[in-house]
């Protein structure tokens, strides 16, 4: 499974600098929260008019325990501020390194919260927790719009509050179906992935993914000899950030059995010169569930199950 880890959504950019001391004046986030922390990237320089920026900054926090998030809250400075995604990697990099993610980097990441309006928390729907294991580094994906006329400087802040001590907090798994031997020669391809279910699974949060050749995207679910397809969509690139979503009631989660399937059919229109490899091309159902037998993330690749 180690090419397992080139799964997951959402890219960044920039250069190396060390974060600096003080917010950028249209900065004005809260302190950090009680028992919490906070992260501030280095500020981002020549957001280009019109651009449309996604970074990524590995910032200075290392787990030394297992950690359980309860929520985050995000800050950008403005004009440009979209949003601000966590992920924990642990491929470490020297902290405050900014830089545009390769595909490499984006598979050595595992999603923990995302933000949009500022201020706002994000807090882990029902008694579900992000959790993040001892000896991560967490890494701050920020997405700059620039649409003025000029330049614009970025800087982002991340509130994070863990989980309360002694509280009964129940971890957020994360799922994926795909196939990393995926070759896909120039022209018009299709795959299809088939995955039989060998545990109870509750899903609560669901989203496909595909890069910016990908054409058309299907997931369908067998539960109980019964298929519903929550989705079936042509493919947009923007949907490479910004993914439609099934996301549910943690309460009522769509829980599948020992024995219930997954299919997932992609299409490409590769308009290069050469075959598109796992990395560059992805064909991902990307899922979290409610993980209340603490058993860790677990992933279907080319039918096969299991951690990573």
């Amino acid at each position: 499974m180690k090419k397992l880890a080139l799964l997951v959504l959402m890219v960044g950019c920039g250069v190396d600098k060390q974060p600096l001391p003080d917010f950028l004046p249209s900065l004005n986030p809260d302190p950090a929260p009680r028992g919490g922390f906070q992260l501030v990237t280095p500020v981002t320089d020549k957001l280009a008019p019109g651009s449309d920026t996604e970074m990524c900054t590995w910032t200075d926090k290392i787990t030394t325990e297992q950690t359980d998030v309860r929520w985050t809250q995000g800050y950008q400075s403005e004009p440009g501020g979209h949003h601000i995604v966590l992920y924990y990697t642990m491929i470490h990099q020297p902290p405050g390194t900014s830089r545009v993610c390769t595909d490499v980097d984006m598979a050595t990441f595992r999603l923990v919260s995302g933000n949009g309006e500022a201020g706002t928390r994000n807090i882990a729907p029902g008694n579900l927790v992000y959790r993040i294991p001892a000896g991560a580094q967490l890494v701050m994906n920020h997405h700059w719009l620039n649409t003025t006329d000029q330049a614009v400087l970025g800087q982002a802040v991340l509130n994070v509050s863990p989980a309360e001590p002694g509280a009964n907090y129940v971890p957020s798994g994360n799922t994926a179906i795909l196939d990393t031997s995926i070759d896909i020669p120039p022209g018009h391809y299709e795959k299809d992935i088939h995955c039989t279910f060998d545990r109870t699974m509750k899903l609560w949060y669901l989203i496909p993914h595909e890069h910016a050749y990908g054409s058309h995207m299907s997931i369908k679910l067998t539960r109980a000899g019964t298929q519903e397809t929550p989705f079936d969509i042509d493919w947009s690139p923007s949907f490479t950030f910004h993914p439609p979503e099934d996301r549910r009631d943690p309460g009522d989660p769509m829980v599948v059995q020992p024995g219930d399937s997954v299919d997932v059919a992609c299409q490409w229109e590769n308009t290069t010169d050469h075959d598109l490899l796992f990395g560059p091309e992805m064909c991902v159902a990307f899922g979290q569930f409610v993980d209340d037998q603490n058993k860790g993330n677990w992933a279907c690749d080319g039918g096969r199950w299991s951690d990573f």
